[in-house]
């Protein structure tokens, strides 16, 4: 569980890394270390308040056939900064690009997590038993 945890946390400070690099987006960051504290912040936001707001929207969010979920994930990339200073989203429109392609970032590195093969703890079979 922890394993997975980071692995979701560096994923998504890769993912604000990749962010901060282009350019026309704006979205800038003062140090590496801010750049983890903002992907943490943005763990938290997305385990807590995002299910709030789509609680709230859900009737929006149904209508729109889950649209408006990118709404969603731009305001909290918007409300980000307020949290950690050296985050900077100058706008919505930046922050809704960039919730657009972060969730397209993180959503390849986790698709990679899921494709790596686990090993498994082999089945016994008895024979035993007799199934009906």
């Amino acid at each position: 569980m922890i394993r997975r945890f980071l692995w979701h946390w560096l994923v998504l400070a890769l993912g604000l890394y990749l962010l901060t690099l282009i350019r026309p987006l704006g979205i800038t960051c003062d140090t590496g270390e801010d750049l983890f504290w903002a992907a943490l912040v943005l763990i938290i936001f997305n385990t807590f308040i995002k299910p709030l707001l789509i609680l709230i929207s859900l009737p929006l969010v149904l209508f729109t056939l889950g649209l408006f979920l990118l709404v969603i994930n731009a305001i909290i990339l918007k409300l980000l900064p307020h949290f950690v200073y050296g985050f900077h989203v100058p706008s919505f429109t930046s922050a809704f690009f960039g919730a657009l392609l972060l969730s397209l970032i993180t959503g390849i590195f986790t698709g990679w997590e899921k494709r790596t093969p686990r090993r498994r703890a082999p089945v016994r079979r008895t024979d035993d038993v007799i199934d009906i």
